[in-house]
């Protein structure tokens, strides 16, 4: 082999260890860790006890036996 693909061989070893291990470095120092869903899940909550409340106090006002869809 010539001088010429030894220098590219040379050269692009640098560029291949930088092309796989900066993202390897990244991805070591800042693991990725699940996303916080606190805020959607009292979100949730409070709409399911609102729907539910509401539910209730509809039946409350319904009599027994009566139809709602009555014409």
């Amino acid at each position: 082999m010539s001088a010429i693909v030894w220098g590219n061989i040379a050269l692009a070893i640098p560029f291949l260890v930088a092309f796989i291990g900066v993202p390897l470095w990244m991805t070591f120092k800042r693991p990725q860790t699940g996303p916080d869903h606190t805020d959607a899940r009292a979100y949730l909550r409070t709409r399911t006890a609102f729907a539910a409340a509401l539910a209730r106090r509809q039946a409350a006002r319904t009599p027994v036996g009566a139809r709602s869809d009555a014409a």
